[in-house]
Formats: C-alpha cells, sequence, structure tokens
C-alpha cells in the first residue's frame, strides 16, 4: 500500500489521470512505471538511501507541449496505431 501525505499527491496518482509534461507517454503503463520509479525514489531520499532525481530525467531536452503532441496526431487509441 502507497503512502502519501495529505497535502501531497504521488506521481501514481498524477499519472492515472493523463500525460504531463515530466511524464508525457500516452500509455498509462508507461506512465504508471515512470511514477513508480520516482515515487520509490523520494521514498528512498527521503531516508537517505539515494539522490533526488529531477522530475525530467530521461526525457528529450526540447520537450514541449506541441512537440509531444505531434508524435500523437490521431489520439492513443488503437484505431491511430499501425497493425502488425
Amino acid at each position: 500500500m502507497m503512502t502519501t501525505t495529505m497535502n501531497k499527491e504521488s506521481h501514481v496518482d498524477r499519472a492515472r489521470r493523463g500525460p504531463t509534461h515530466d511524464n508525457p507517454s500516452v500509455s498509462l503503463k508507461k506512465r504508471l512505471k515512470r511514477a513508480a520509479f520516482f515515487d520509490q525514489r523520494e521514498r528512498l531520499a527521503a531516508e537517505g538511501k539515494a539522490v533526488p532525481v529531477e522530475a525530467d530525467a530521461g526525457l528529450p531536452d526540447a520537450l514541449d507541449d506541441q512537440s509531444l503532441m505531434a508524435h500523437w496526431p490521431g489520439g492513443s487509441g488503437s484505431e491511430s496505431r499501425p497493425s502488425a
């Protein structure tokens, strides 16, 4: 079970709502994986067992909302994916 403070929302909670600037994947599975990493890293950093990681770690430097949406012109549904 995940513990959070009342005034601080977890990365996983935000990932469930949809893509954000620091977690831009359209795939819920990928957003949750990234969010779980950041939640765990924050817990370890609070315990002094790890160093904090910037929220945009691992993302391209030139990521902005326009370039993000340019990758998914048809939306995130299966109809926009190529068939195998």
